[in-house]
């Protein structure tokens, strides 16, 4: 205990959180903080103000209310993931298994269970096929913390380096310091294949083997104290607490209920299991030809192989749900842009239409993508790698011509730039935005959520609003102000007699704001005319 009769003044505690980050740090990390002296807030009741505000809530209760079935998150997963329906119905069941599970123990934590394996898994196959993103569905669906982690991480850094720890301290911060929540969630540590280290690879990868020995205990059932994590978080907690009650409370978490899920693309790991299949056939006649790619290949993985692999014993028994996926073909990856709900079709959409300029994709043009992403033999990744190759010119150019409608077909993924060329013939640039455009569609905001009307301003009238604000010496919102000080109450009336709540602003209206008014008040009382407003 800290002798109170001696408590460090606030200056002292600074200098030495000072020092203390230096030398965790060195000079990668500045401290930043306000300057106090001893006649200001007492330094314990400081100290306890910062901890309570980042202390981690372990008390908060957490309610899982799992209550899936194996072919709901299968359905789920079809949304998002085309193809790989068995590694979808073995990570449904594994899913439902465990957290069935968990829930029991949740609901009955007085219940002694004690036949239960843990369900984690192992998923093989090759890049860009979607394991990752099926991982995550998953963990969105079900509402737990998902931290995801490359093995490599770790292995570059060495077992003493890399801290596997770090993975539930991820996994904390992901449910917002809720240690109940955290102890339910997912981790998932890929690119495992790299923690392998046998005789058909060059050298004894040590790093590797010590971090399957640090997963070991993590993937079965230990305590994490969340109090010796190397993260700045931590230390500045564990700090803070320190100098408050001259001691360190243990802040732990179990990692019985953690369901941690294993991925790689293995490769070579096919070669030794065609060479076990070619010597068992020997002798009997029999043909591994209906296994001879990769993908089949995968299916036949036996706890044996991944030993012979590199894996050890005991790590490999703690991955007793192993699950394989599939190379995507031309079809897939159309069925993918076409149909999922993740297609990277949906990002460009978007990307064109923050510009107002509505992109629409022919199905001809999807099967073309799709073609030329096959030849990159990185799955779905390659989606993203070509559509970026083929349309960067166009988000380039296009936000700055007056086009609204945006038709990729066929032609154009074959050709891009000449259909490009052909755009920028045909339409003309739009006039330049002022660089404190913006603020004017912050006032356009303001007024909506004042008084529920659009106003849509066009862009010239736009710049002449922010060229009279310079030479008024004022803002944008300010000149605005000034410029439609009345038109709450006229565009009310307009409302009223019209039903209209959008009104176009034009450079004219700019320049003759009261004018432009009273001619809608006119017009809305002529039900056989329509206002020059929009719908």
């Amino acid at each position: 205990m800290i002798d109170q009769t001696n408590k460090p003044s606030p200056e002292e505690i600074q200098k030495e959180f000072e020092d203390f980050v230096k030398k965790r740090f060195g000079d990668q990390v500045q401290v930043v903080s306000q300057q106090f002296t001893s006649d200001q807030m007492p330094p314990q009741e400081q100290a306890e103000t910062s901890f309570k505000d980042n202390e981690i809530d372990s008390a908060k209760e957490f309610d899982l209310n799992f209550r899936y079935k194996p072919r709901d998150i299968k359905k789920y997963l079809d949304r998002f993931v085309i193809k790989q329906d068995d590694a979808k119905k073995a990570l449904a069941i594994a899913v439902c298994d465990h957290y069935n599970h968990v829930r029991e123990c949740h609901e009955n934590p007085d219940s002694k269970i004690d036949d239960y394996s843990k369900q984690n898994v192992l998923v093989l196959g090759p890049t860009g096929v979607g394991k990752t993103y099926l991982i995550k569905q998953i963990a969105k669906l079900i509402g737990v913390p998902f931290v995801k982690a490359d093995a490599t991480r770790f292995s570059e850094t060495g077992y003493v380096g890399g801290n596997v720890d770090d993975l539930i301290q991820d996994l904390v911060q992901q449910a917002d310091g809720n240690i109940e929540l955290a102890q339910y969630g997912i981790v998932y540590l890929d690119e495992a294949d790299k923690l392998a280290a046998s005789d058909h690879q060059r050298g004894k990868d040590i790093s590797g083997r010590g971090v399957q020995f640090g997963l070991l205990k993590l993937m079965e059932e230990t305590d994490v104290d969340l109090s010796s994590g190397n993260d700045m978080r931590s230390q500045m907690q564990a700090f803070m607490e320190f100098q408050k009650k001259g001691k360190l409370d243990s802040r732990v978490i179990n990692t019985r209920h953690i369901l941690f899920i294993i991925s790689g693309a293995f490769t070579g790991l096919t070669d030794l299991i065609k060479d076990r299949l070619d010597h068992n056939s020997i002798g009997f006649n029999q043909s591994v030809s209906n296994v001879s790619d990769d993908d089949n290949l995968l299916k036949h993985t036996t706890t044996q192989d991944l030993i012979d692999f590199g894996f050890e014993p005991e790590f490999v028994g703690r991955l007793p749900i192993r699950v394989s996926c599939e190379h995507l073909e031309e079809k897939d990856l159309f069925e993918i842009l076409k149909n999922s709900e993740g297609s990277i079709i949906r990002q460009y959409i978007r990307a064109f239409s923050a510009y107002g300029i509505k992109a629409n994709f022919d199905d001809d043009a999807l099967q073309k993508i799709a073609e030329y992403a096959s030849l990159e033999k990185t799955g779905a990744r390659a989606l993203m790698t070509v559509c970026e190759r083929i349309l960067r010119d166009f988000k380039y150019e296009l936000p700055s011509l007056n086009l609204r409608e945006f038709n990729i077909d066929k032609g154009l993924v074959e050709d891009p730039k000449q259909h490009l060329k052909k755009a920028l013939e045909d339409y003309q640039p739009i006039a330049d935005m002022h660089p404190r455009a913006n603020e004017i569609e912050e006032f356009a905001l303001s007024f909506f959520d004042r008084h529920h009307m659009n106003l849509l301003f066009t862009e010239d009238a736009i710049n002449l609003i922010c060229e009279e604000a310079e030479a008024a010496n004022a803002t944008p919102v300010e000149q605005c102000k000034s410029i439609f000080k009345s038109y709450e109450h006229g565009l009310k009336l307009v409302q009223q007699n019209s039903g209209q709540s959008e009104f176009l602003i034009t450079k004219e209206v700019v320049k003759n704001p009261r004018e432009a008014l009273e001619k809608w008040i006119r017009e809305s009382y002529d039900h056989t005319n329509s206002p020059t407003i929009l719908n």
